[in-house]
Order: structure tokens, then sequence, then C-alpha cells
């Protein structure tokens, strides 16, 4: 409720139809960080989640409760492991942009 009354949080379930909220408690960018180094090394991309957006063409909302980094971090992340395009370097700048826009907070 503090998110909320701060204008954080999450949208209203009740706007939406047909949608499913699934909160998967995101660590800080620090824990990100060591995450992403072990799942490049382990090469751990088979997660169902992955998959489902990926071969079944789920579409996704992400948004982060507190409006930091973490809804930037899935998205740039998500965007490099299921699209070669943004694995070169134009689509890799492009994601940079569109992701981190030069007005987000520090």
């Amino acid at each position: 409720m503090a998110n909320r009354a701060a204008g954080k949080g999450y949208e209203n379930e009740d706007n939406y139809s047909n949608i499913k909220f699934q909160f998967i408690g995101i660590e800080n960018i620090h824990v990100m960080r060591n995450s992403l180094q072990k799942m490049l090394e382990e090469k751990a991309c088979s997660n169902p989640r992955i998959s489902a957006v990926s071969e079944e063409g789920a579409s996704v909302l992400v948004h982060c409760s507190d409006g930091w980094d973490r809804t930037a971090q899935v998205c740039s992340v998500a965007s490099l492991l299921l699209d070669p395009y943004y694995r070169t370097v134009k689509g890799f700048m492009v994601s940079l942009v569109t992701t981190f826009p030069k007005e987000a907070e520090p």
C-alpha cells in the first residue's frame, strides 16, 4: 500500500482483462549482476517463462513495484536473450537508447 500511495506499485487488475500477475521478487542490481554472470556461465536459458515468450509468442508486462532500475534490467536482458538483433552492435545501441533513456534517473 505504501508504494501505491507514493504513485508506485503495480497496475490495478480491474483495468485489464485476461491477465495474470506474477510477482517474482527481483533482487537489487548487484545481486542481478551476479545472477546474470552465473546464467551466462551455465548457459541456463531453458526457463519455461522464456520459452513461453520465444516459442509461443506470449506477451509480458514488466513493472517494478518501486519504479527504479529492475524493470529496465529485466527488459534489456530479455531483449538480448530473445532476439538476435539486440546482440548486434546496432541492436544493442537501440536497446540502450530505448530501455535507458537519458532522462532516466541515475
